[in-house]
């Protein structure tokens, strides 16, 4: 007798719509959904679906903005030489790479730093600093970076070097002592909008500096869209904004380094996607300052001349393929570690090992959160201290952990979903007995309600009918997704397994072949426990995913990306399925058909 598969995961189903919207060009599917989302008319729709120049807010209303502009301007007038000194993940190289570009289009070719994960360590160094004064710099813009920096900061000024902070960290009690600290979320900032990554700063401030000049420059939106996506930012407001006019910016650039960049990363280079962004481009811009030097991926971000081009993406591929070998490695031996602790738990795990590649750790704990739903804290050990990466569920926060731990901490930083920090390894005893005290949840009283672990929401239960060209191109109109505007995730019923089976190297993913009435569908699971059982051929099953164009070989294809999955009689929509065979035998309307 066959196993019945149940649920691996909690489904989170929503409540029924019976009288969707109409809106233009969208079925009652795709209706219900941007229901749910609070678009319900066309005005809205319109604004969503193509944010214009009205999203964008006047930069006055940002804390110290002006100043910013106006001392930039001033070393442009007296030709004072600039430094940018950024942060070594995607969004920090792409805001580097944003100010180069319009500087550039201004006639000065700005002095990029961005300092050694290893040597340096996150932010400001007064070393680091002092190289840029040697070198004849007379003024430091920081990106992604900074606003934490208050003692190194102040001991620039000595040095004869002007600094001015652009972050969108969360400041301490006293900001640095710059000639201009521009931060969204400064209490005394006015401005609407502090969602904007180290890129969507740089840009925002950037494009206002070349507008003082009557000078535009091209690739700037294109390429702050890689920080924007590559840090998370919900995709909502001007990052959405950011991301719209970026992504069309790169499928039309003529620059060297983000052509040959797009020729490796994407399917479509003239059409790349959110999605392309997110887990091909900016993983491959993160892996130079992880395990090799930051300034590759930059220099291939802002090139203009082919050959070089095309040799620093080859060097950018050949440096992405070690990072993901060494990760693959580094997670099995955490998994290993942790393999043997049987015991329930929900408060951060900590985990230090200092053969690991400190540029990894990241990685490692955003990989781990991920699969244990909980808080992890993955340390290593570089130049005579301990570095650390915190990754977490949306019902801990990073930030306001670390400021909670500062009093071990030698340096830390961080947003609501990740941070980093350094320490002295005399602190780590105590700082292990100080994160195990940690309350979960933890967060800020501007969280939204925690989000309970091993659940998945699901925004459309669907028929396997409407699944197929139509639904998915109707939902790509939906794109960026990103935090704020989620890939919609479909529950779907009214499927029959043909086939089932594992593969990849090492049986880690699942592909299905699936019958809905004379038609099939394939689907994938990626990552399935090896745990979970095959569902058996001729079985009724429902499936969890997100629609997606697959393209392999030339060929395009519709497929399910699936989530979990259960047998129809254990779905946990079956009380649905019940409650809509009473509303026909009752002769009550039935909901829309997609609920």
């Amino acid at each position: 007798m066959a196993v019945v598969i149940p649920p691996r995961l909690e489904w989170l189903l929503p409540e029924p719509i019976f009288d969707p919207p109409t809106l233009p060009d969208f079925g009652a599917p795709v209706a219900t959904l941007l229901a749910r989302r609070g678009i319900t008319d066309d005005d809205t729709l319109r604004r969503f679906l193509a944010p214009t120049a009205a999203a964008l807010h006047p930069i006055s209303l940002m804390a110290d903005a002006e100043r910013a502009l106006d001392r930039i301007d001033r070393a442009l007038a007296t030709g004072e030489r600039i430094a940018i000194w950024g942060d070594y993940d995607a969004d920090g190289m792409s805001a580097v790479a944003v100010w180069v570009l319009a500087l550039r289009a201004l006639g000065t070719e700005a002095l990029r730093h961005v300092p050694s994960r290893w040597s340096d360590g996150y932010g400001l160094s007064a070393p680091g600093l002092a190289v840029l004064a040697e070198r004849g710099v007379g003024l430091v813009v920081t990106c992604d970076c900074g606003v934490a920096n208050v003692a190194e900061v102040a001991a620039a000024r000595p040095m004869g070097l002007s600094i001015v902070v652009t972050d969108h960290h969360l400041p301490g009690a006293e900001l640095p002592p710059a000639d201009a600290v521009v931060d969204p979320h400064r209490v005394d900032c006015r401005y609407p909008d502090e969602d904007l990554t180290g890129a969507g700063l740089a840009y925002r401030l950037a494009t206002a500096l070349l507008e003082r000049h009557g000078r535009t420059a091209p690739d700037l939106a294109g390429v702050a869209a890689i920080g924007t996506v590559a840090d998370l930012a919900p995709m909502r407001g001007e990052s959405r904004r950011i991301v719209v006019s970026g992504l069309a910016e790169l499928g039309a650039t003529r620059r060297a380094g983000l052509r040959a960049l797009l020729k490796r990363a994407t399917a479509d280079p003239a059409h790349p996607t959110a999605r392309e962004l997110g887990y091909a481009i900016a993983p491959r811009i993160n892996a130079a300052g992880r395990i090799a030097e930051a300034d590759l991926a930059m220099g291939l971000l802002v090139s203009e001349d082919p050959a070089e081009a095309e040799r620093l993406a080859d060097e950018l591929e050949a440096v992405h393929r070690r990072r993901r070998e060494m990760t693959t490695t580094m997670l099995a031996e955490a998994r290993e570690r942790i393999a043997g602790d049987s015991a329930v738990a929900t408060g951060p795990l900590v985990l230090r090992d200092d053969a690991w590649e400190p540029g990894l750790i990241g990685l490692v704990a955003g990989r781990l959160a991920d699969e244990l739903a909980r808080p992890v804290v993955v340390v290593s050990a570089a130049e005579g201290e301990l570095r650390g990466s915190v990754r977490a569920p949306s019902d801990f926060h990073v930030a306001t952990a670390l400021h909670r731990l500062s009093a071990h901490l030698t340096k830390h930083g961080g947003h609501a979903a990740a941070g980093g920090f350094s320490m002295d390894p005399a602190a780590w005893d105590a700082f292990v007995a100080a994160c195990e005290g940690l309350p979960r949840p933890l967060g800020t009283p501007a969280q939204a309600e925690p989000a309970r672990a091993a659940t998945l929401a699901v925004d459309l239960v669907l028929s396997a009918t409407h699944v197929g060209w139509p639904l998915a191109r109707e939902l790509e109109r939906l794109e960026p997704y990103g935090p704020g505007n989620a890939e919609p995730v479909l529950a779907v019923t009214g499927l029959v397994v043909s086939n089932a089976r594992r593969v990849g190297a090492t049986d880690a993913h699942i592909a299905f072949r699936m019958r809905r009435g004379p038609e099939t569908i394939d689907a994938v699971a990626f990552g399935a426990p090896a745990e979970r059982p095959l569902p058996s051929v001729g079985s009724p099953v429902d499936l969890v995913g997100t629609l997606e164009r697959d393209r392999f070989g030339g060929i395009e294809r519709l497929r399910l990306r699936v989530l979990d999955y259960a047998d129809a009689e254990a779905s946990p929509l079956m009380e649905r399925r019940r409650a809509h065979r009473r509303e026909r035998q009752q002769g009550t309307p039935l909901a829309a058909v997609a609920s």
